[in-house]
């Protein structure tokens, strides 16, 4: 039933829309990096062509993103570890991408990257389709995430699959919100979540609970600024039952960050688990979202930004393991060419002893050109 309402809100909204919104954008990286953890550096250019297409009228709205992804370079795209990347898919009824064509030195292939419909007024909102699914108020992990959890080592964190599901919000007033979500997952069972969210006094405080076939989690969030010192904290954690595992996990963390007024930026999280994985455990465990399944019981982030002048932004951030004292490092320079171009030079180094769970990572170094049309 949701697949037909789908198509036909995307058929029949388009006919009394009023505001059309098309934009492209395509973003290029040319990464240096290790091919398979030998060590040995190779170049891999990764390009992807992206389609946006906004729908709207009065309270009626639809999106459509697409992507045409490229990878030209021939010792990474055979590699092993390439191999395995490209095998995670998206975990929904249907496929999302389309069979890549390799050609002599690369791989190119389409995806399907949000496509959903629905209604908003002041206090209801409803989508449905293929889209993002938002939990958690972390800025590096976001443990109540069973439904596309960003990953902090991913070259673009915040580039997540989407989910098919349908969203119902109610807001009974500004500061307040209810959400209830059901999605359908690629072994065609479902996924429900619920979230209670409210401003009570002195932070935004909300209860989240998600049931499906092989985990049920209840967990918090909070955030709010400390006194009024200027510096905003938050935390969220959740008691999960992996019947995967046959485990209780508890996962949570505490952030904070500050601002200055010269225009550095500070931020700081510590993720903390009760129940640690070696990586072969990980590996051969189903994952579909399960990011508690970590190495070491504490990670800590540290993190800084600063604007140089309008056009030269740096950041840096880094993670460390604390069980085994290995680390990344993830520095980064951007630099406005023009209002729709944007350059971006930065560095994903690891260390650590042999064995640990970043050191045996090599380092990679790339440069984005990212230009909007």
């Amino acid at each position: 039933m949701i697949r037909v309402l789908l198509t036909v809100a995307f058929f029949v909204l388009p006919v009394w829309s009023t505001e059309f919104e098309t934009t492209f954008e395509n973003s290029n990286f040319i990464l240096s990096m290790p091919i398979d953890w030998t060590g040995e550096h190779k170049f891999l250019d990764y390009n992807r062509l992206r389609m946006n297409e906004h729908i709207r009228d009065d309270n009626w709205f639809a999106v459509a993103i697409l992507d045409i992804e490229n990878y030209l370079g021939h010792d990474i795209v055979n590699s092993a570890a390439f191999e395995a990347a490209s095998s995670v898919h998206s975990d929904t009824p249907f496929v999302t991408q389309t069979e890549p064509y390799d050609y002599q030195d690369g791989q190119i292939y389409a995806q399907l990257y949000r496509f959903y419909a629905g209604y908003a007024d002041e206090k209801h909102r409803i989508s449905l389709g293929l889209q993002k699914i938002s939990f958690g108020v972390g800025r590096i992990w976001n443990p109540t995430d069973l439904f596309n959890p960003k990953n902090p080592l991913a070259l673009e964190p915040d580039e997540v699959y989407g989910v098919f599901s349908t969203i119902y919000t109610y807001s009974p007033n500004s500061l307040s919100q209810i959400n209830a979500i059901v999605a359908q997952r690629a072994d065609e069972s479902f996924k429900y979540a619920g979230r209670a969210k409210s401003y009570i006094g002195f932070a935004d405080v909300a209860i989240n609970t998600v049931i499906a076939d092989d985990v049920t989690m209840i967990g918090y969030e909070l955030e709010g600024e400390l006194g009024s010192t200027g510096i905003a904290l938050r935390s969220e954690g959740g008691w999960f039952y992996d019947k995967t595992v046959q485990e209780e996990i508890f996962q949570g963390l505490i952030g904070a960050d500050y601002a200055f007024k010269n225009s550095l930026v500070l931020m700081g999280e510590w993720l903390h688990t009760s129940k640690v994985f070696d990586k072969y455990e990980i590996l051969n465990t189903p994952q579909r979202a399960k990011n508690y399944l970590v190495q070491s019981h504490d990670y800590v982030a540290l993190g800084a930004g600063y604007e140089f002048d309008t056009l030269l932004y740096g950041m840096i951030s880094s993670i460390v393991s604390i069980d085994d004292n290995s680390f990344y490092i993830t520095p980064s320079l951007r630099y406005s060419l023009a209002d729709d171009r944007m350059l971006v030079l930065g560095a994903m180094l690891y260390d650590g002893e042999t064995g640990s769970e970043f050191g045996d990572y090599g380092q990679t170094y790339y440069v984005n050109l990212k230009v909007t049309f």
